[in-house]
């Protein structure tokens, strides 16, 4: 039973790899998505009203039949896909590091420090990269998050005034 368990664990390394691979991959997208929206709101922030930087704004302006409690939802659904992955990101990393502990320590008990140090470099580089993708992926979520509040505030102004 335990070489089943074994056998299975080794199956999953290399989905779990590609997954924190993905996961660094979309943390440099989004870092990159949050730099040019950045740019756009320097370039606009006189004019919140034009949308451009501004994606809660930009819903808004075009769905003003939605209620404010829709435009909340809206921006929930925004930050969904990032705010998954920085917290997914780091369990998959501790996968990806804890299943060639396995191999590498019966290499340490074989006396075999090639085949020891080829499983510790697969477990320590997958976590590093998972925990540099979770922390790019959280910075880009806080940042976000207090963009879209400053936009639902801005909202919640507008259709108060109506």
């Amino acid at each position: 039973m335990d070489n089943i368990a074994y056998q299975i664990s080794q199956l999953l390394l290399v989905p779990v790899l590609i997954g924190v691979y993905a996961a660094f991959a979309y943390s440099l997208f989004e870092v990159g998505r949050l730099l040019a929206l950045s740019w756009l709101r320097r370039k606009t922030a006189l004019s919140i009203n034009s949308g451009k930087g501004y994606p809660i704004m930009r819903y808004f302006l075009s769905h003003s039949e939605r209620t404010f409690h829709e435009m909340e939802v809206f921006a929930l659904q925004s930050l969904e896909t990032v705010r998954i992955v920085t917290r997914i990101t780091p369990m998959l990393g501790l996968i990806a590091t804890l299943i060639p502990m396995g191999p590498a320590l019966i290499a340490l008990q074989e006396n075999n420090a090639y085949e020891m140090s080829n499983h510790l470099s697969v477990a320590f580089t997958a976590v590093t990269i998972s925990l540099a993708a979770a922390s790019l992926t959280f910075w880009v979520a806080s940042v976000k998050k207090r963009w879209f509040a400053e936009e639902l505030v801005y909202i919640e102004k507008q259709l108060g005034e109506q």
